[in-house]
C-alpha cells in the first residue's frame, strides 16, 4: 500500500497525480491532508502534472462553466462543445480572470469580489477598503520574491493593492494615465497585461509587475492609432501571450492573431513571434453579421483559434453569445447559446487553467 512507503517517496508519487484528483483524497488521510497544504508540495504538483490537468472553462450570461477537455488543442472541428458542468451558483458573474490556479470573479456592477480556488471549492470575500466603483477594473497576480497573491484595484487615479495573506488593502501611489485599456487584464508568470493605448500614442501592451508594483510599457506586433479598433489578449499554455486585433469600425472584417515567444520565468522578457500570424478574412465565410471577438484561445500548432462574441445572426434584435473555431479556410461554429438579449458589456468569456492545490489565505 502507498500508505506503507516512506514519506519522501509518498511525496514524490502524489506530486505526479493531477490535484483535482488529490483533492478528492484530501479527507482520507490527516498526513496527506497536511501534505496537500505545504506551499512546496503544490507549487511540485503544478509541475509535474500541469500539462495532463488543464481544463477550460467559459463565462457565459453570469454563469461559468465547465468544457471537456483542452480547448487549446481544438481537435475535431466538426465537433460542438461538450459541456461538463455548471460550475457558479451564488454570484451573478459579470468577468472572470485566472492566476496560478485561482479566479479572481467579479459580480455585477463590481457588488461584491472573491477569490476562488474552483479545484478545492476554497472561497475567500474580498472586502473593500472603502467601496467598489461600478469602473473599478481588477486583476489578480503574485509577487514572484515570495509567492504572495495580490489583487490590484484601478478607478481612474486611484491605485490600491490587497495582500490576500494580511487580508488588508494599502493605497499606491497615484497615478494620471494619457491612455485607456481596451480589454480585460491576462496574467502570465504572476504578472498582468493589458492592452491600451491613445489616439496620438496608438496601441501598446501595459503590464503591472506585481513584484515590483509598478507599469511597465511594451510594444505590440501591430501598430494602430485608432482607438476605435479592438485588441483582445489571450495566455498561451501559461507560457505565452496572444494578441488579437480587429479593424471594426473601418467596416474590415480581418482578424489578425499574433504571439509571444516564450516567456522566461521572471516574465522579465517578452518578444513577439516575427514568423506567426494569424490572419483570417471572414468575409469569405459570407456570415450575418460582422464578427467582433471578444475573447479567444489560440492552438498555435494547428494555426487554428476558438473565439466569442454576441452576435444578432438573424437580424431581429436578439443577441446571442457564440463561439466558433476559425483557421485561414475553416469557420465552424460550435456553440450557439439559447439566451436572447446577452449583453455586449458581459460578452462570453474562455480560458483555460491547470487546477491546483493553493491555498487562499
Amino acid at each position: 500500500m502507498i500508505s506503507d512507503l516512506p514519506n519522501d517517496l509518498e511525496s514524490e508519487i502524489l506530486a505526479r497525480v493531477p490535484a483535482k484528483s488529490l483533492s478528492q483524497l484530501k479527507t482520507t488521510c490527516k498526513r496527506w491532508y497536511t501534505l496537500f497544504k505545504d506551499p512546496k508540495f503544490v507549487e511540485k504538483n503544478k509541475k509535474m502534472s500541469s500539462e495532463a490537468a488543464r481544463e477550460t472553462f467559459l463565462l457565459s450570461n453570469h454563469e461559468v462553466y465547465s468544457i471537456a477537455g483542452d480547448l487549446h488543442s481544438s481537435g475535431d472541428v466538426a465537433q460542438p462543445l461538450e459541456f461538463a458542468g455548471k460550475l457558479s451558483k451564488d454570484l451573478d458573474l459579470y468577468t472572470i480572470s485566472h492566476c496560478d490556479g485561482l479566479m479572481l470573479c467579479q459580480a455585477k456592477n463590481n457588488s461584491s469580489v472573491v477569490v476562488w480556488n474552483p479545484c478545492t471549492g476554497e472561497t475567500k470575500m474580498i472586502e473593500p477598503r472603502t467601496r467598489y466603483q461600478i469602473r473599478d477594473r481588477f486583476a489578480l497576480g503574485y509577487d514572484d520574491s515570495r509567492r504572495g497573491y495580490k489583487i490590484l484595484r484601478l478607478w481612474f487615479v486611484e491605485c490600491e493593492m490587497y495582500e490576500l495573506s494580511s487580508d488588508s488593502w494599502r493605497v499606491l501611489e497615484s497615478f494620471a494615465p494619457d491612455y485607456g485599456m481596451y480589454c480585460s487584464g491576462v496574467s502570465l508568470r504572476g504578472d498582468t497585461y493589458f492592452a491600451a493605448g491613445g489616439k496620438e500614442m496608438g496601441f501598446f501592451l501595459m503590464k503591472f509587475d506585481f513584484t515590483e508594483e509598478r507599469f511597465v510599457r511594451l510594444p505590440l506586433p501591430f501598430q494602430s492609432f485608432d482607438p476605435e479598433d479592438t485588441a483582445v489578449l489571450s495566455v498561451v499554455r501559461d507560457e505565452k501571450l496572444s494578441v488579437c486585433h480587429q479593424d471594426i469600425l473601418a467596416w474590415s472584417n480581418v482578424m489578425r492573431i499574433w504571439v509571444s515567444n516564450k516567456v522566461d520565468e521572471e516574465g522579465k522578457v517578452l518578444s513577439w513571434r516575427k514568423d506567426f500570424v494569424l490572419t483570417v478574412d471572414f468575409d469569405k465565410f459570407q456570415l450575418p453579421c460582422v464578427v467582433n471577438v471578444a475573447s479567444f484561445l489560440l492552438d498555435e500548432e494547428k494555426k487554428v483559434a476558438m473565439c466569442c462574441d454576441v452576435c444578432d445572426e438573424e437580424m431581429k434584435g436578439e443577441e446571442k453569445n457564440r463561439i466558433y473555431i476559425v483557421g485561414e479556410d475553416i469557420y465552424k461554429q460550435v456553440y450557439n447559446d439559447d439566451i436572447v438579449n446577452a449583453s455586449l458589456l458581459n460578452c462570453p468569456l474562455v480560458l483555460t487553467y491547470v487546477p491546483s492545490l493553493v491555498h487562499i489565505h
